[in-house]
């Protein structure tokens, strides 16, 4: 049966009192059995810690880790059935690709639970799940680096932990080969059903793979959810800035009515939107998240943002353009199909926002 992780206020210093600045700063967590959760954030913002403390190679100054229910916070890394995937592969040089991934049904604690013959088969069968079984008599150098990464993952799973975690574990791998182990972990999740928790900064991988996004920063978390609340109803200007490409303009939240939010932006340009913000007090000065994929160029009119050419970029399958707002309220950028007339530097242009895509932010 696959196993869940709850964390309770987990707090974590390295100053040994308690006092110092938080490493990990209050957590609160619920990790469902069976799904693919990643920690996300920039360097130094908890992520990799509140991993280490989930497996017990990190002691946490306060708070708990639940694991079913039952209290895991001072189990024995080797009681708590979890493996790790480092950035690193961790392999042993002298191995061949068939020793390492059945190094760990041989040590001690493992040993004389299968038969030569059970280490053979399962060995094999999870070379065969990360489609290496062809590769099964080489050595690490004679790897590739995706390569690599596919053994320190079959050598991570066929012990049958119940949760496997991961340290940013493509790290160390150029762009393409990110993209085919993202591919990789996700059919390997699918097939296996356990419960993956992943570390990583890059947050289109967190984006790409995930069931959950825990977005940190400073120790602690800004935001959980979905990766699609997380991009189109963040919770703060940070996260907004943080996941994708955000443009946040200052608004005054001018009223409501029964279709949502109409908001007055820089001189006095009036935007009607759907996705309302409950936080938010009429009169109050809000952040207006834009992003580019949803402002088109219009005539101008009712619901628009006047403003100016800035300058353009040729993108290949998109003219990426960046506009002056109007009344000093900031600067877009959006994006143009190629068939479209040019646009100048210094046209006037008018932006057309779209009303269910568009959010309110008070933080």
């Amino acid at each position: 049966m696959t196993s869940g992780i709850e964390l309770k206020n987990l707090r974590k210093t390295y100053d040994g009192h308690g006092q110092g600045a938080w490493a990990v700063d209050g957590v609160d967590m619920t990790i469902g059995a069976g799904r693919f959760i990643t920690l996300l954030g920039p360097s130094g913002c908890g992520k990799t810690t509140t991993l280490r403390m989930i497996a017990g190679l990190e002691t946490p100054t306060s708070g708990q880790i639940l694991r079913d229910g039952v209290d895991i916070t001072d189990q024995p890394v080797t009681d708590r059935d979890m493996r790790m995937v480092f950035q690193d592969f961790a392999l042993f040089p002298n191995m061949s690709v068939e020793q390492n991934v059945a190094f760990g049904l041989r040590v001690r604690r493992m040993k004389g639970r299968y038969s030569e013959a059970e280490i053979r088969k399962r060995v094999y069968q999870f070379l065969d799940l990360v489609h290496l079984a062809d590769h099964a008599a080489k050595k690490p150098h004679q790897l590739s680096g995706g390569q690599k990464q596919r053994v320190s993952l079959a050598r991570a799973l066929v012990t049958d932990p119940q949760i496997v975690l991961f340290d940013e574990p493509l790290g160390s791998l150029d762009a393409s080969l990110r993209k085919i182990m993202q591919i990789e972990l996700i059919r390997i999740h699918r097939e296996l059903g356990k419960t993956f928790i992943y570390v990583t900064h890059d947050q289109d991988e967190a984006m790409a793979m995930s069931s959950s996004i825990a977005v940190m920063r400073g120790g602690k978390v800004m935001q959980f959810g979905s990766p699609r609340e997380i991009y189109d109803r963040p919770a703060n200007r940070y996260v907004a800035s943080f996941i994708g490409h955000a443009h946040i303009v200052d608004a005054r939240m001018e009223g409501r009515d029964a279709e949502g939010s109409v908001l007055r932006v820089g001189n006095g340009q009036r935007i009607r939107i759907a996705n309302d913000n409950e936080n938010a007090a009429v009169g109050q000065t809000v952040g207006l998240m834009l992003r580019a994929e949803d402002l088109s160029f219009e005539k101008a009119g009712a619901d628009t943002l006047g403003g100016c050419v800035v300058d353009s970029l040729y993108r290949g399958e998109y003219v990426e353009y960046v506009v002056e707002l109007d009344g000093n309220a900031g600067v877009v950028h959006l994006h143009a199909r190629t068939d479209l007339p040019a646009l100048d530097q210094g046209a006037p242009v008018a932006l057309r926002v779209n009303p269910h895509k568009a959010h309110v932010l008070v933080q």
